[in-house]
């Protein structure tokens, strides 16, 4: 591992803007002098995450999530500090001399071995397709739209009869369990068998880009089902996954939308008209694992299912799971084909053109409930009413409600926009509760503590007062943050806390120091009358503690003598602690 001095660190942090490097990776919203984002470390609906400009530090007040440029590369990408470091330094167009040498992570060995398997059977079977044998399979490929490029683009492979793979594999010193446990290979009275025997192989990685497994198309029309995935394994688990989340995640960020289509295949056909932003759920149903994935995007999702039947219905299970979750619009694709169906039959201008069609959530239920309730019935037709209405008055522009209403009034008859405040029942908003994750003591030892640590990040002057008066506190993490920040002052004037967070190895002492940043109540410089009434207060805390120690110690005592000494030693304590008391009030 690349060792960097704090002086490497501290430069490529001074030139990388946090505003910058996070719009990189989210869109942002001016609030003043600082900016906000939806949180991508955890389901965030309402923008949470605050970044700030002056002390170049986010923090998210819901999760809890904050720190600098570095921990949030290194959180977002999911790498080591130093790797962020790296990263962020490249963004920015600083040179850092010494190679990184990335730090071998610890891996589970069986799961290491699904991998190298699903690797090698990646080259392998794309290997197979480039050849002269795979020739009718790459024929089968054009007449499918599909050339060169986006074979290559998307590792796709052929995986040939007579069990080749698993010969391959098993020549390659893969174990016959492995080749099992990793959904490739299967037992049978016969022996070893290919999963995918004679099929176009279309590798399925994890949002890091790591090979999980594989869906595999036949390649003739013939009994066979269409499409095999591979089974849940170790590695694979379809509910966790959307295919090509790993390539697609950056132009979707710069493109500010993600298509959400339901197969590879359709995927495949969007990259046909230069869409390199689609995703698909790998099947109808969208997991909360999976809403999970999209909403880390912070973009638009433009679901485009197919536009049969069954894919209206996942189109209106998205929906309804994914309306609080993410914000999302709906291609309006009225001609019952899927992607691929439309460029054979209408051409690939067609295709692009249905894409740039889109309607809202709300457009969308008025037509698709339709196929749900006949407006005939009048009881079918007041549940038509009633869930319309709901989902109306969930929608936060009120230009937009109140024409809804009465679109849906002409439909209906029910005049149900009188009905908005009730039918809206908006929840109670909790007062924003920062408390949550940051510690806002009124009173005691912990008010004293805080206001120390927030003097002494104001300058050097508190720091040393603190280090020659008391030099210690008594919570463990505010006692390393107090030593930290003295040990900064030898090298330094001021503290820039997003170059302190670089230092410090414990991350309770992190999650404090940015407690500290935002405390509402700290001193915007330092003031040693202040100052020296906290270290005051935590003197006569601890001095109340001995003492209350020594009365308890003493009800246990049954020598007069020595009662008699534990109360002189009680009483110059309290003598001592009303002396700070004094000197508190001059």
């Amino acid at each position: 591992m690349a060792r960097l001095s704090e002086q490497e660190i501290n430069e490529v942090r001074s030139k990388a803007d946090i505003v910058e490097v996070i719009s990189h990776y989210l869109p942002l919203n001016r609030k003043g002098k600082s900016f906000s984002a939806t949180c991508p470390f955890h389901d965030d609906h309402d923008p949470s995450l605050s970044i700030s400009t002056d002390k170049q530090i986010f923090k998210c007040f819901v999760c809890g999530a904050g720190g600098n440029v570095f921990s949030f590369v290194s959180k977002y990408e999911q790498i080591s500090f130093v790797e962020a470091v790296y990263k962020v330094a490249d963004m920015v167009g600083v040179q850092i001399e010494k190679s990184m040498d990335v730090p071998v992570k610890k891996v589970d060995p069986h799961i290491a071995s699904l991998t190298k398997a699903c690797h090698d059977a990646i080259e392998y079977t794309h290997y197979q397709l480039m050849t002269p044998d795979g020739a009718q399979v790459r024929d089968y490929c054009r007449k499918r739209g599909l050339d060169d490029t986006l074979l290559k683009r998307f590792h796709l492979g052929y995986n040939p009869a007579s069990d080749a793979l698993y010969k391959f594999l098993h020549a390659k010193k893969h174990s016959d369990a492995a080749l099992v446990d990793a959904g490739l290979t299967r037992m049978t009275p016969q022996g070893m068998k290919d999963v995918f025997s004679s099929r176009l192989m279309i590798p399925i990685h994890d949002p890091y880009g790591n090979p999980v497994g594989f869906t595999a198309r036949r390649l003739l029309e013939n009994e066979d089902a269409k499409y095999i995935n591979t089974s849940e394994t170790d590695l694979y688990h379809k509910g966790d996954l959307i295919f090509n989340y790993h390539r697609a995640k950056s132009e979707a960020r710069k493109e500010k939308r993600a298509y959400l289509v339901e197969g590879a295949m359709d995927v495949l056909a969007l990259e046909k008209v230069g869409m390199h932003n689609a995703i698909a759920t790998l099947g109808t149903a969208c997991t909360k694992e999976q809403l999970k994935l999209l909403s880390m995007l912070a973009v638009e999702i433009v679901v485009c299912y197919d536009g049969d039947r069954a894919g209206k219905n996942a189109t209106y299970k998205f929906g309804k799971m994914a309306k609080n979750r993410c914000s999302f619009t709906i291609v309006d694709n009225r001609l019952g084909l899927d992607p691929d169906e439309i460029i054979d039959a209408y051409g690939k201008e067609e295709l692009s053109h249905i894409l740039n069609k889109t309607i809202s959530w709300i457009d969308f239920l008025f037509e698709y409930l339709l196929t749900k309730y006949n407006l005939e019935n009048y009881s079918q037709k007041k549940e038509y009413a009633t869930e319309m209405a709901e989902e109306i008055a969930a929608l936060k522009d009120d230009f937009e409600r109140q024409n809804y209403y009465i679109r849906l009034r002409e439909m209906t008859g029910f005049d149900i926009q009188k009905q908005d405040r009730v039918l809206k029942q908006p929840k109670e908003k909790r007062p924003y509760e920062k408390q949550k994750f940051l510690t806002f003591p009124k009173s005691g030892a912990l008010a004293a503590e805080y206001e120390i640590l927030s003097q002494m990040l104001c300058g050097r002057a508190a720091s040393n007062y603190f280090r020659d008066e008391l030099g210690f506190l008594k919570d463990d993490d505010s006692n390393r943050l107090a030593m930290y920040m003295i040990d900064y002052y030898r090298s330094h004037d001021q503290i820039q806390v997003a170059d302190l967070l670089n230092l410090i190895e414990e991350e309770s002492v992190k999650t404090l120091l940015l407690s500290i940043t935002d405390w509402e109540l700290a001193n915007k410089e330092v003031n040693l009358k202040a100052l020296k009434q906290a270290i005051i207060k935590m003197k006569t805390c601890l001095l109340d503690e001995k003492i209350a120690h020594l009365v308890t110690k003493a009800k246990s005592m049954q020598d007069p003598l020595q009662k008699a000494s534990i109360a002189d030693e009680r009483n110059r304590l309290i003598r001592e602690r009303n002396e700070l008391l004094i000197a508190r009030e001059e």
